[in-house]
């Protein structure tokens, strides 16, 4: 036996009576398949009975379905629940209500069936069903009563224990604005902090304040609730905004598409997942920036981790006066000596200073092999690939040294004009092999890393940091000039030449050489103001005699291929060496002499990863930070004395005067054979000038350490006590520190997140403290469930109960209404139609057509028990059990 579906008087409709109980009884029974809209007015237009009541269906004719298919219009401020009830017996237990006991509250099914004349039985054809697989719909009559029961009675019980506003004393209104000034007051400090990207120095680092790490860590935590509640304040304003303008009566009301906007903050896939509801609420103003809200709301931890956060970046070039340590002069020999690192210094049998000797020479030994190699291995490279075409010395490899063993020294080629050799050849007919090499001042390394100048080193910025200087200091030079002369030339300035060392000379193992007694220095004529030796014709170029005050050297013998012989006891600044190469016959003699340069300037770079480097910067005129252009006073260099001193300490070490013995010494033979023998530089060897400057460069780091920076000496004493006096040098200095702000250009699009924080919080803020407190926000899914399911139903979202609503439904405008007597908040259309759009102009039957004849429900099938979970995880189950 079927069951005929029941119509029902819809609440408010203008025929059913404010006495209409909210139960299923005593409703007209009809034959059409199609249900009938809740405010079809013709549909209820039934008349009264007197002695009832409630509107009997014997006393009424039943309605037609021609009369059932026609619409009314709706009435927008009459409530059926706004009239007094006609009848003083109550429909609903209000005691029950009160405690609680829903079941007691309302009529029962069985009550409202016993007021209800039996439906007559028949038969009657089905709906269409959908094709395929079907569950049926147990209990759907006791669902259509319960339909009906609901619908039909106004929720007069819903008495609002609450007003809608809350004062600004109200803890939600006080906590929504303590949340606006925090994520106002933070998101300005954050985008300050953007903009002005301060440097954190000592303050972030590894060996005092903050951690790196934890600052990073602090950075994050605090960006994150600027995100937190930045949203929490938006999607509070918006639903400010929205409901307040629900209430006002003559206002648009607020639309499904609008009340979405708060969950594009919240869940930016929303806009994703149902991006159908973007081109409703996108295009007004409050959609607006609820998009940009939701942009910055999503890229703000990012925008501060890129902005705000510290990272490692180089700041500019700024100068500074920074200051280092000063022990004695350029080329001081006692202290060199006393400088070197020996256990054995108190245990020398022969004393502190024979120790400090024996010390010194190995450290050159090592030093300047090492130079030499390195030197070496770079022509090397050269040689064997060939790809160097230039005679330029200035472009030419150059040497290289180790400070501390952790620190790679590179010297430059200065004075350049000097080393042309074929204009040399031009001027004085003979090869002319002329080099200046300087170095970096090795004391800058020590002034870089004394914590006096406060400067961030590696290990202070978790091992991985770096700076850079520029040191206007002077540089410890060295020049070497090799002349190529005849034995003839060379006649006078050998003992075994003059008359009477030709009586006193032996022969020796190598065939046609001679040389003198053991103690030929003493026949040497000593220093005198008249005397200065013998006159030869390279006497210009090596600036010999009385109108130079200098004098020539004397050595003991001509060397044999490959040897060379030394001397050091001319008085004067320089020291000499004669050397003779195989494949030449003339001899060559050259002069080791060294001052400090004003032409340079001293960069020092030390990274934590890469190591530290320092390099002589020298002959540019660009160059603001050289000596010379912060001391323009100095022009010229003069040759410091005290490096003679210095300089033989160094050949006793390299055995550099074994020719004596005809010993064939290797450095002998590799240096000789780098003797030019035409007047140009070869671009595939180098030259013998160049491969003794960078072999006797170790004098210059050993010489020039713990002495000043300055090209003259300040102070009285030679040699002060440890640690010394500081003195000061200009520099620019471009340190590497923990720094908030970008470190790539395209970063800078983040800067546009944090403003757009910046102002959404501050007109927020602004909202809030304009008004006199907060309205309950029916735009938060439990408040307006609550205001839902005790409001009308509405022909406006017919067919949106199942699948939600869509298109037209997401644009129905909606007031917040009141019922003064039933003291009671529901919804109710702002319009009969969507303000604007395409569906401004559509009739709301024309859209409902489209909705009659769809797929039933499946609501049968989903209501069974197990129907969360799959089919074939449900068979399983039945099997276990």
């Amino acid at each position: 036996m079927s069951r005929m579906p029941l119509a029902h008087v819809p609440v408010g409709a203008k025929s059913s009576s404010p006495t209409t109980p909210g139960s299923n009884r005593d409703l007209l029974i009809t034959h059409e398949s199609d249900y009938t809209s809740p405010r079809r007015e013709e549909a209820c237009a039934w008349p009264l009975n007197s002695d009832h009541d409630l509107v009997s269906p014997l006393e009424s004719t039943p309605p037609s379905p021609s009369v059932l298919g026609s619409a009314t219009p709706k009435s927008k401020h009459s409530m059926a629940w706004d009239d007094p009830p006609r009848s003083s017996a109550p429909w609903h237990d209000a005691e029950a209500e009160e405690m609680g006991d829903l079941r007691r509250a309302a009529p029962s099914k069985d009550e409202s069936q016993r007021h209800s004349i039996p439906i007559a039985t028949g038969s009657m054809p089905n709906p269409p069903r959908p094709e395929g697989d079907f569950v049926d719909e147990p209990g759907r009559m006791d669902g259509d009563e319960m339909l009906y029961k609901r619908f039909s009675r106004p929720p007069t019980y819903c008495d609002s224990r609450n007003d809608v506003h809350r004062k600004k004393h109200n803890w939600l209104s006080l906590s929504i604005l303590a949340l606006s000034i925090y994520s106002t007051g933070l998101s300005c400090l954050w985008f300050v902090v953007a903009i002005v990207q301060p440097r954190w120095g000592p303050q972030i680092s590894s060996s005092g304040g903050i951690l790196p790490s934890t600052a990073s860590l602090l950075c994050a935590m605090f960006a994150k609730t600027i995100e937190i509640s930045f949203v929490t304040v938006f999607v509070t304003f918006i639903g400010q905004v929205l409901t307040r303008r629900a209430f006002v009566k003559k206002s648009k009301g607020m639309t499904l598409a609008e009340m979405t906007m708060r969950n594009w903050v919240i869940q930016p896939g929303f806009l994703i997942t149902h991006s159908e509801t973007l081109p409703y609420a996108g295009m007004t103003l409050l959609g607006v920036v609820s998009l940009v809200a939701t942009i910055a709301s999503t890229f703000y931890t990012t925008a501060s981790d890129a902005l705000v956060a510290p990272k490692l970046k180089f700041g500019g070039w700024e100068s500074k006066t920074l200051s280092g340590y000063v022990l004695a002069s350029y080329a001081n020999p006692p202290f060199a000596r006393e400088s070197c690192q020996t256990p054995l210094r108190d245990n020398d049998p022969a004393g502190v200073d024979t120790a400090g000797r024996a010390c010194l020479e190995v450290q050159y030994a090592g030093q300047s092999y090492r130079n030499l190699m390195s030197f070496m291995g770079d022509w090397d490279a050269i040689n064997r690939n060939g790809t160097s075409a230039t005679v330029d010395i200035s472009h030419r490899p150059v040497g290289t040294a180790l400070l501390y063993d952790n620190t790679t020294l590179t010297s430059a080629w200065i004075e350049v004009e000097f080393s042309n050799t074929a204009k040399s050849f031009e001027d004085h007919g003979r090869i002319v092999n002329n080099v200046t090499l300087a170095m970096p001042h090795p004391s800058v390394y020590d002034a870089a890393t004394n914590p006096v100048n406060k400067i961030l080193q590696p290990n202070d910025l978790s091992g991985v940091g770096e700076y850079a200087i520029k040191a206007s200091v002077v540089s410890p030079a060295l020049n070497v000039m090799c002349v190529n002369m005849s034995p003839d030339e060379l006649a006078p300035l050998v003992y075994t030449e003059w008359p009477m060392g030709k009586i006193n000379s032996n022969d020796t193992l190598v065939p046609g050489q001679r040389i003198g007694p053991l103690d030929w220095e003493q026949y040497v004529p000593g220093l005198s103001e008249t005397e200065w030796l013998n006159r030869t014709l390279a006497d210009n170029i090596f600036r010999w005699g009385e109108q130079y005050n200098r004098r020539p050297p004397v050595f003991q013998l001509y060397p044999a291929d490959f040897n060379m012989v030394t001397n050091t006891t001319a008085a004067n600044d320089a020291i000499y060496v004669l050397a003779k190469s195989a494949s030449i016959t003339n001899y060559t003699l050259w002069e080791m002499r060294s001052w400090v340069s004003p032409l340079c300037s001293t960069h020092f770079n030390i990274s934590g990863t890469a190591g530290a480097h320092m390099q002589a910067h020298c002959d540019d005129p660009e160059d603001k930070d050289s000596y010379n252009h912060v001391h323009p006073e100095v022009t010229f260099s003069v040759p410091v004395v005290d490096w003679k001193n210095i300089a033989e300490q160094w050949r006793l070490s390299m055995d550099i005067n074994g020719g004596v013995q005809n010993n064939n010494a290797s450095n002998a033979r590799i240096l000789t054979q780098f003797v030019l023998g035409e007047p140009h530089l070869n671009p595939l060897l180098p030259s013998m000038a160049e491969a003794l400057a960078v072999y006797a460069s170790s004098t210059l780091i050993i010489g020039g350490h713990g002495t000043p920076f300055e090209h003259y000496w300040r102070h009285e004493k030679t040699q002060l006590g440890a640690p010394g006096a500081l003195d000061p040098f200009r520099a620019s200095i471009r340190t590497q520190e923990y720094t908030s702000g970008h470190v790539a250009e395209w970063q800078k699009v983040f800067y546009l997140v944090l403003f757009l924080v910046v102002v959404i919080n501050t007109v927020c803020l602004a909202y809030f403290l304009a008004r006199s407190g907060l309205v309950t926000d029916f735009t938060e899914p439990q408040n307006l469930f609550a205001l839902a399911v005790n409001s009308p139903p509405s022909e406006q979202l017919k067919g949106s109960c199942g699948g939600g609503p869509v298109k037209r439904d997401l644009v129905v405008p909606w007031r917040v209404a009141y019922a003064s007597g039933a003291n009671h908040y529901f919804f109710e259309e702002a319009s009969d139609r969507p303000w604007r759009g395409k569906y401004a102009g559509q009739d709301l039957l024309s859209v409902d057509t489209a909705y009659r004849g769809r797929q039933r429900s499946s609501y049968g099938r989903l209501s069974t028990s197990g129907s969360w979970m799959p089919q074939a995880w449900q068979a399983k189950l039945s099997k276990l059990r």
